[in-house]
C-alpha cells in the first residue's frame, strides 16, 4: 500500500487521500489506513437523509453541509475551443499523475491541458493530428506505466483506443479480431464482424492492464488490453453481455478502478438501468459496499450514469438526463457506500443554464480543497428543436456550507 503524506495531491486512482477525512480536518488519521476507495479503512460514515440528500448542489459528509461553488476565474478557453466544445463535447477528463494538469480531448479542436492551478485550457504543443481529426474523449484515464505517464482516450467518434505520451501516440486499439480473449462467446462475437464502440477505458495497476467498456455495441463488453513485450494488445479477461442476453450490462458506460478491502476493483457504471457494478479484474463480480440483496449498487430511478469518478469514500457520477426533483436537467449524483449523500446541478448557477446533460466528472485536489470537474453534452436534437444547450467544461469548488 502506498502512503500518501498528509495534504499530498495526487490523482492515482487507488491512492487517493480521503475526502471524508479531508473535509472534516482529520485527513492526517486515514491517510496511513487507506488507499482511495478501500472500505476496510476507518472512515466517517456519510449521512444519507433522503430531505438533506436532495438539497440542490450540496453534499453531506458526516454531520457536514458542503456547497458547490461556481469558480469562474478557473477553467479558461479559447474562442476556438468553446466554438468545438458548444457542437461536440461528448467527453471526460483525467488528471496526469506527475504533473497534475488535466486532460481531454475535444472533437474537431484536439487534445488540450488544463494547467496544474486549474487556470486556462491549451492545446498540447507538437500534439499528433489525429486528435484534432474528429476523435473525442469520450472517456479518458491518466496512468502510470514502466515509470511514465501515459494518457488513454476512447473515442467513440472513430471507434478506438488512443494511447498516448502526452501528444505522442503510442497505440490505437481498433476492434478485436476475435482469438484474444479467455471468453469463447466474446471472441465469437468478434469473429463474426460484431460492433465495437470504447466508451470508457482504465488502467488496473495491479492487474496491469487496460480496461475497456464497449456499451454503444450489441456486445456491451469489459475487455483487456495488455502491454506485451512493447505492444498493446487486446489479451486475456473479458466479460459482460447485455441483460437481454444473460449478462450484466446496460450500456456499459463508465469505468473506474478502485480498491475495497484490499483488493483491487473495476467498478463499472452500467447507465441505461442506473447500477454500478463491482468486478475482479478477471471478471468475477463482487459485492458492492452499500448493496443489499443484489451485488450492485442501484441507483435512484431515472439516474443514467455516463461516468464515475472516485474521491475517497464518495462516488461522483454525472447524469444524462435530469432526475424527478432537478427541475428539468441532469445533476451529478454524489454516491457513498451505495447511497446519495448529495448533487452538483451546473444549470442552476448563472451562465451556466446551457449545461443541461451531464457526461463527465473528474474530482482533484488543490491544497487541501475539493474541485470537481464537470462537462456536459450538446444534444443536438434539443437544439435543433430550439432548446438550447452546450457542450461545457465548468470548475467547482467543494465549500462548507455556512
Amino acid at each position: 500500500m502506498r502512503v500518501i503524506a498528509p495534504f499530498q495531491i495526487s490523482s492515482l486512482r487507488i491512492a487517493r487521500v480521503a475526502l471524508s477525512g479531508l473535509l472534516v480536518g482529520s485527513i492526517a488519521s486515514v491517510v496511513n489506513a487507506h488507499e482511495g476507495h478501500d472500505h476496510s479503512a476507518s472512515q466517517l460514515t456519510a449521512t444519507t437523509n433522503a430531505a438533506e440528500a436532495a438539497t440542490s448542489s450540496t453534499f453531506q459528509v458526516g454531520d457536514k453541509t458542503y456547497r458547490w461553488e461556481h469558480r469562474e476565474d478557473l477553467g479558461k478557453m479559447s474562442d476556438k475551443m468553446i466554438a468545438a466544445a458548444k457542437g461536440g463535447l461528448h467527453n471526460n477528463a483525467d488528471q496526469d499523475q506527475k504533473t497534475n494538469e488535466m486532460v481531454t480531448v475535444v472533437s474537431r479542436y484536439g487534445l488540450v491541458a488544463l494547467d496544474p492551478e486549474m487556470k486556462e485550457w491549451k492545446l498540447v504543443d507538437d500534439q499528433d493530428p489525429k486528435f484534432a481529426s474528429g476523435m473525442n474523449s469520450h472517456g479518458a484515464d491518466c496512468f502510470l506505466f514502466n515509470g511514465e505517464s501515459l494518457w488513454a482516450f476512447s473515442s467513440t467518434n472513430t471507434g478506438e483506443v488512443v494511447i498516448s505520451k502526452r501528444g505522442e501516440i503510442l497505440a490505437s486499439l481498433t476492434s478485436p479480431k476475435g482469438g484474444e480473449f479467455d471468453d469463447e462467446k466474446i471472441n465469437e462475437y468478434y469473429r463474426k464482424g460484431g460492433k465495437f464502440a470504447p466508451c470508457d477505458v482504465v488502467f488496473a495497476p495491479e492487474a496491469q492492464s487496460l480496461i475497456v467498456v464497449t456499451g454503444y455495441a450489441p456486445g456491451d463488453y469489459a475487455l483487456t488490453a495488455k502491454n506485451v513485450d512493447g505492444t498493446w494488445k487486446w489479451s486475456g479477461a473479458a466479460w459482460g453481455g447485455k441483460t437481454n442476453q444473460g449478462g450484466p450490462f446496460s450500456t456499459a458506460h463508465g469505468v473506474e478502478v478502485t480498491k475495497i478491502d484490499g483488493n483491487e476493483v473495476v467498478e463499472v457504471a452500467s447507465r441505461a438501468h442506473g447500477r454500478i457494478y463491482g468486478f475482479t479484474a478477471s471478471g468475477e463480480m463482487i459485492q458492492m459496499p452499500g448493496a443489499f440483496d443484489e451485488k450492485f449498487i442501484q441507483l435512484p430511478a431515472r439516474s443514467n450514469p455516463c461516468n464515475l469518478s472516485l474521491h475517497g469514500n464518495e462516488m461522483f457520477l454525472p447524469l444524462l438526463n435530469p432526475l424527478a426533483d432537478s427541475n428539468g436537467v441532469a445533476p451529478v449524483l454524489i454516491v457513498s457506500d451505495g447511497k446519495p449523500v448529495g448533487r452538483l446541478v451546473p444549470a442552476e448557477y448563472e451562465g451556466l443554464n446551457y449545461m443541461h446533460h451531464m457526461h463527465g466528472f473528474c474530482a482533484v485536489e488543490r491544497d487541501g480543497k475539493l474541485f470537481g470537474i464537470a462537462l456536459s453534452w450538446p444534444n443536438g436534437g434539443e437544439n435543433n428543436n430550439g432548446k438550447r444547450n452546450d457542450g461545457r467544461i465548468a470548475i467547482f469548488e467543494a465549500v462548507a456550507a455556512e
